[in-house]
């Protein structure tokens, strides 16, 4: 996507584009195919999916940069450090907390 809309317009313009294309797949295919969500209270589940994604920056900045201080001054190698925890936490978050199963 960011290719694709590099060609017709600014990089500014075209990484915030390719981001927004990429959140919403990212939401709907976690909502009906990860997850199996028929539940039709979207906007609870976008609240709570932004708060998710919010979680994971989070989460990927402060791990980046505790590996930064404490165990590296490669900053690829700090932010590779920083997917297996940010990772965890998206899967657990979008599981219990975006996507949870009601009781029936």
């Amino acid at each position: 996507m960011l290719w694709l809309l590099s060609r017709f317009t600014t990089p500014t313009v075209a990484v915030s584009g390719a981001y927004v294309v990429a959140v919403t797949v990212h939401f709907s295919l976690n909502k009906w195919w990860v997850f199996r969500s028929r539940d039709s209270a979207h906007a609870g589940q976008l609240l709570r999916y932004a708060l998710t994604v919010f979680a994971c920056w989070l989460c990927t900045v402060g791990v980046f940069s505790l590996s930064l201080h404490f165990l590296t001054s490669n900053i690829f190698l700090a932010k590779l450090i920083a997917i297996p925890p940010t990772t965890l936490l998206g899967f657990v978050l979008l599981k219990a907390f975006v996507f949870r199963q009601r009781e029936t």
